[in-house]
């Protein structure tokens, strides 16, 4: 079961990818900051997926929870996301099932705060860019503001490149660099 968590969890590294593409390809044209607004867009998936790939690999079930969670609600997003709520489940139910099992196999106190710390910074990312104030708006008439939340800033997209850009160092310090320091 732990390599149909991994699978799970590199789908989400793709999926962050291919949703980076597709919000490109799908904006409007001329749009200012377009291809580093759609990486922005697409990096908190595939961070969340690395981490969950993480936590399965590392003997981490919690890391995979918190990974998995926030995926199933960014996983509704979109038409374009739905699908990928079904790896996203599978992510939660198995982290928690590993939990709950006792499969956590680091029980220190940093190992109790690190994936809920690390997963936190790509959820709020995410979270910013949909939640944004429109940077374009126009008044309709006296009583209806219309806008575009197509417009992805420079700061909002540097945001959630360096929320993304966190998590991925301190798993890394974290977990790859344990691995390699246990086995040298």
């Amino acid at each position: 079961m732990e390599r149909l968590e991994g699978v799970a969890g590199l789908v989400f590294v793709v999926a962050g990818l291919g949703l980076a593409l597709v919000h490109y390809l799908a904006g409007a044209d001329g749009l200012p900051n377009a291809e580093l607004g759609a990486l922005a867009f697409g990096a908190p998936y595939s961070a969340l997926g690395w981490l969950a790939f993480l936590g399965s690999r590392s003997g981490r079930p919690a890391l995979t929870l918190f990974a998995g969670m926030p995926l199933v609600f960014m996983s509704m997003v979109s038409v374009v996301t739905i699908l990928l709520v079904l790896p996203a489940g599978l992510l939660a139910v198995r982290g928690l099932a590993g939990v709950i099992l006792g499969r956590q196999q680091h029980l220190d106190t940093p190992e109790m705060w690190l994936p809920l710390v690390v997963t936190a910074a790509p959820v709020l990312a995410f979270g910013y860019l949909l939640f944004h104030k429109d940077p374009a708006e126009w008044r309709v008439d006296e009583h209806t503001i219309s806008g575009t939340s197509d417009i992805i800033t420079v700061f909002e997209s540097a945001l959630s490149l360096g929320a993304v850009a966190l998590a991925v160092a301190v798993s890394y310090v974290w977990i790859v660099r344990e691995a390699f320091s246990r086995r040298g």
